[in-house]
This record gives structure tokens, sequence and C-alpha cells, in this order.
């Protein structure tokens, strides 16, 4: 397949590069598909929700890096995972699904003349990707009530959640109980005769000056190269600016420290890394059995049971999470907020791997917190030793100020829920630093801006100094859009496909 010619070649079979890649080809575009992972979203791990726990360290299903000591954060090195194969890390998240409401959207765009109005109403109308609540049971309500009297109300509609008070029940993309987003679509509404999937890692992007004219990657010992009219790079907030170094666009000092040849200089790639810093409060609810008991011996077997008859209260159906509440502090629903989660288990974080998650005996639960719209920034570098990433956790004063307020509440409502909270430090802060861990939502290392100054690619998805290179992923989000960050990725590629009139 040396030297074929290809309309567009998309680089990362993730949520992002699904979806353009359906609406490119019913388009009539001829696209080249490149995905490094083999595994094709039908293990039923991944299919069926709570069991994504079991593969989220495995690395048939995950790309796993260790971050640079966090200063911040205890000077940790930290687990950064990212899906690979088919549906990237939308086949191994917890499948929560809201897309934001458009009150952040206008915030974060509006500057860059992006109007995602339509492109919102028509997700929330979109029956491809249904969103029925997750299971949930009376500590669901229990938790969800203590927040209502302590003042956060119960909203019904999950995008309300993207910017304002509210708790509900989860919001999960299934169907049937099965895992249902979009490689389902994909599959179901691309046009496969304009779509050829190449699994392999595209090692290069290649240029004729400024121009890309097409993908080089590795096959059975040998190079080969794809042409195309134009190269979308899709593979997420790691793999894409990393991508782009490789291929020598990026800051030229350090890519000329990690002996790569500098194309373009773009000092932007790979800056402006985020994601939630998210911490978890254990606690214990005697009378409660939560996933720590339910996931074992008889209590496992009888969920199983009614997951294959149809039982709407399944553990299964949902992930290890129930219900979470947004919560504005100081009035600002756009700058100061954090999210409480009930999580149905307590786990040594510190020891995920390829057995994935390993719930513990105790009877206990926890409520994880994060900053919802953190201000710390870290960074994807390249060296001559190979990738670094710095997830820069807690870094802004205001992240720990908003955590601790967090912490705060979140002990409020295990009082108002008559719970017991595990002994613990009185330094919150302490606790914090120690404890946090990534909520695996990353965006922003080639963030969207009005020039080369500020980011990467432009309000066209367009490569700032290059021609026929577009970037469109969580990596190019200015900002976080909502508590998850699935849904917010393919409003990402919807904006992409109304730009190019694939829509």
């Amino acid at each position: 397949m040396s030297n074929q010619t290809a309309d567009i070649a998309i680089i990362g079979g993730g949520s992002a590069g699904l979806e353009l890649a359906r609406m490119a080809s019913i388009a009539g575009q001829k696209v080249v598909l490149f995905e490094q992972g083999d595994a094709n979203g039908r293990h039923v791990f991944q299919r069926i929700p709570l069991l994504v726990g079991k593969i989220i360290g495995n690395r048939r299903f995950v790309d796993a890096a260790q971050s640079v000591p966090q200063t911040s954060a205890g000077n940790r090195q930290l687990p950064v995972l990212t899906g690979r194969g088919l549906g990237g890390s939308s086949r191994v998240n917890g499948n929560v699904a809201y897309a934001g409401s458009t009150l952040r959207y206008s915030h974060v765009f509006d500057p860059l003349g992006l109007d995602f109005t339509d492109i919102l109403n028509d997700m929330n109308k979109d029956t491809t990707a249904p969103r029925p609540h997750s299971w949930n049971d009376a500590l669901s309500d229990k938790f969800l009530t203590a927040a209502q009297t302590l003042g956060t109300p119960r909203v019904d509609d999950p995008d309300q959640h993207g910017a304002l008070n509210g708790g509900s029940i989860l919001h999960v993309n299934t169907k049937r109980g099965l895992r249902h987003n979009h490689l389902e679509n994909f599959r179901a509404n691309a046009n496969s005769n304009n779509i050829e999937i190449i699994r392999a890692q595209a090692s290069t992007i290649t240029f004729d000056g400024n121009r890309a004219t097409g993908v080089a990657y590795q096959t059975g010992g040998t190079t080969q190269h794809i042409l195309a009219g134009e190269v979308i790079l899709c593979a997420g907030a790691i793999g894409s600016p990393l991508l782009l170094m490789r291929s020598g666009v990026g800051e030229a000092q350090m890519l000329a420290s990690a002996g790569l040849p500098a194309v373009h200089n773009l000092p932007q790639v790979g800056q402006h890394l985020k994601d939630h810093a998210n911490l978890r409060l254990p606690f214990s609810c005697d009378g409660h059995n939560t996933l720590n008991q339910k996931t074992r011996g008889a209590s496992a077997l009888w969920e199983g049971l009614k997951f294959i008859a149809g039982s709407k209260d399944s553990i299964l159906r949902g992930p290890g999470a129930s219900a979470g509440v947004n919560v504005a502090t100081k009035g600002d629903i756009i700058d100061d907020s954090y999210r409480i989660q009930l999580v149905h288990f307590t786990q040594d974080r510190s020891k995920v791997s390829q057995s994935g998650i390993v719930f513990e005996r105790q009877q206990k639960a926890s409520l994880g917190i994060y900053a919802l719209w953190p201000k710390s920034e870290g960074a994807v570098r390249i060296t001559p030793q190979g990738a670094q990433i710095d997830t820069g956790f807690l870094s802004n004063p205001a992240d720990v100020q908003t955590t601790l307020a967090g912490m705060k509440h979140a002990r409020a409502i295990m009082s108002e829920m008559g719970v017991g909270p595990d002994p613990q430090t009185d330094i919150d802060e302490e606790l914090m630093r120690n404890g946090v861990y990534s909520g695996y939502h990353l965006i922003g290392s080639n963030r969207m801006s009005m020039d080369a100054a500020s980011g990467v690619v432009g309000p066209d998805f367009a490569v700032h100094g290059l021609s026929d290179l577009s970037v469109c992923d969580a990596s190019v989000l200015p900002d976080h859009l909502s508590s998850h960050s699935y849904l917010s990725v393919i409003a990402m590629a919807r904006m992409f496909g109304q730009i190019r009139g694939w829509l």
C-alpha cells in the first residue's frame, strides 16, 4: 500500500477520529483511518460498563505512562492512561455522558467566534447515543437528598451539569445495558466503502515545505507512506502533541535538544495540558452494601443474573459511581465550581495494574472531588530520553482553594447522610496533595486560539502556519466544557464537520 492516495488521512480512531471518519465518508471523502491499538471494542469488558474496571490498566486497551514528579501533589509520579483501539478512551472510561451546557461553551468559545448551540441541541436529540440513567440504590438517593438539603438541587437534565448547580443519577451511553457510544454509531452509519482502517502506529506526518502531504508508518519492519490531500490528527491530548513533535512541529529548541529536525517552530505544542485532579474521601456505610460487597461471591452471581434478565438496577449497567453533584462556589458558575461524585467502592489507587481496579473488602464507599474548571496547567514535552508528561496538578492556588471547599462540602454531605468518614489527618491540604489522581479527562495540549502566540490551531482547526494539517480531539479544547469530556470531544468533531459542510 506504499504511496497510496486518500482524500483524508485521520490519525487516531478515538471518539473524534471515528466521528470525523463517519461524517467525511458519508460526504463522499475517501478516508484512511490509522489506529495503533488492536482492540476492536467488542471485548466483553468493553461492552459491559462496570467491567471496564477490569481493563483500566491492561496494555492491550490503554497506553500507560507515568507523569513527572508532581511538585504540588506530594512530589508523586502519577499514572497517565489513555485508551487504545477503536473508540479510544471512550471504550475504557466510566461511560458517563454529559455534553455540558451552552453557557459554558459560550464562555469558552465566544472569543473564538464559534457557536455550539445547534450542535448541542442536535446532540441532546441524538438517538444514536442514548443516555439513560445509570443504576442507583438507597445510598445514591441518600447522597442526592443530603446534597439537596445542603443547597444543591436535583436536576433532571444532565447537560445542565456542564456549568450549573445540580445533582442527579449519572447518565451513561448505554443501550439495553451495554455500552453504546460513537463506535457503535460509526459502525452503523459510516460509509464503509469510503474508509480503510490501517492498524498501525503513525510514525510521522510528512511535509512538503509547510504543507502536510501524508503519513509515514511502520509495518512488517518497513516504512510505508500514505499520500493524502489532508491530514487530520486525532490522537488525543498526549498522542497528538507528541506526533506533532516527532514530525518536527513544536518549539524548535526543544526539538533540537531531542535530536529532531524542526519543520515548523510552534512553541505552544504540548503546552496548557489540563486534567481533573481527583481526590476520594472514603466513608463507612453500615447497612449499605457497595461494590466492595456486590462484586463478590453469591452477590456477584445475582447481579450477573439480573443483568442478563434486563434488570435496570443491576450494578453492571453503570460505572462504579452512581450519582454526582456540581456546586458553584461564591455564586460563580463559570470559574469556581467543583464536582462531588458518589463512588460505590474503595480501592488503593496506587495499585491499578494489568488486573485493573481491585475493590477493597470493607463496607465502604467514597466521595470523589475535583475542581470542575481547573486553572492548573502542565505540559507534554519530548526529550532525548522520550516523552515527558507533566499534569501540573494543584500548581495554581485557586484549584487548591476550590478543592478544599469541595472536601469541606463532601464531609458535610457525609454528616447529613449519617455515614462515618474514615479517620484522617486534620490537615486537609496535606491529605489533598498526597491523595489526588488523574480523572483521565486530559485536554488542551494543542489548544485552539486566534494565533500561534497562544495556541496551536485556529477556530477552523487548522494548525497555525501550516496547510492541509488539522487537529481535532481533546487536545484542542481551550478549557473543560463539562464534568466528563467524552461528549465534549464529539461536539468538537461535529463543529469540524459543520465547518467542512459534512453535517
